[in-house]
């Protein structure tokens, strides 16, 4: 099985990518606790929250392996 070695610049601009894609649901969240948007709850109802929640969970295991130092030294 062969293995795709990327290089550190574009292992962190993946990272990043996978956060930008899982930070505007995260702040949404939050300013929907604090009453500043309309919670996710309201808009998307509790079947729906999948769909918001789905993407910020991909977002971040995006980030995770973006950011990942798999290299060894």
């Amino acid at each position: 099985m062969k293995v795709i070695r990327l290089s550190k610049t574009t292992r962190f601009i993946i990272g990043w990518v996978g956060l930008l894609i899982a930070a505007p649901f995260f702040l949404w969240g939050l300013a929907g606790l604090l009453g500043v948007v309309p919670s996710m709850l309201k808009v998307f109802g509790i079947e729906g929250l999948r769909v918001p929640a789905g993407i910020t969970i991909i977002g971040l295991v995006i980030a995770a392996i973006g950011f990942w130092d798999y290299e060894e030294d």
